[in-house]
């Protein structure tokens, strides 16, 4: 998905994206972790469901700058069992594991929008750097991959596949749900930090 930015005097109006992933994320596949901008069509991934799948279409993108509410997110190491900082897109899907989840919507495992994290475990805006770019990864079927050594990452179906790419196998919560959530998780994390001072 992408957000047009204004148009000016001095430039024509480009696009900034909000979904996919930073082009040196780290991606795990049976050979190894490789540099999101290095996969092509036909390397296969490591998915969280279905084992290995081949890519189907990999498009590398120059990320725009935009207002703040559409810069990514710098997540810093281990905030999501990430070993190092991450930079996610503000509407790339996150699939994270919380008990509170399964309580709030039936499902331990939830897909959320990264921006919903913003202010928690010290996740952040980061203006866009001069030559970023992201990698919009598609398979056949919609599918989960790992992403520096710990982060779980939602990638796109192909729409056009046989494959019956429109069901999900997690549940994929709007903005305000995700909000929600998280909101539910610092609560709980500050709580047992306080029982832990007690």
């Amino acid at each position: 998905m992408v957000w047009p930015v204004p148009e000016s005097k001095e430039r024509p109006a480009p696009l900034v994206v909000a979904e996919g992933i930073a082009a040196a994320t780290p991606i795990a596949t049976p050979l190894g972790w490789r540099p999101a901008a290095s996969l092509a069509p036909g390397c296969e991934v490591l998915t969280f469901d279905n084992g290995p799948q081949p890519v189907t279409s990999a498009r590398v993108v120059a990320l725009g700058e935009g207002a703040q509410s559409q810069w990514p997110l710098l997540v810093p190491a281990w905030a999501l069992d990430n070993r190092d900082e991450v930079i996610l897109l503000p509407e790339q899907k996150v699939l994270i594991e919380a008990d509170i989840a399964e309580t709030l919507y039936g499902d331990p495992f939830a897909l959320i929008p990264a921006q919903a994290m913003e202010g928690w475990r010290g996740i952040m805006r980061l203006r866009p750097t001069e030559g970023a770019a992201a990698v919009l990864l598609e398979f056949e079927a919609p599918q989960v991959v790992y992403a520096s050594r710990g982060v779980l990452l939602s990638c796109p179906g192909d729409p056009y596949s046989e494959v019956d790419w429109q069901v999900a196998q997690h549940v994929n919560y709007t903005l305000a749900q995700a909000r929600h959530l998280i909101a539910c998780l610092m609560a709980q994390e500050a709580g047992a930090a306080l029982r832990a001072l007690g």
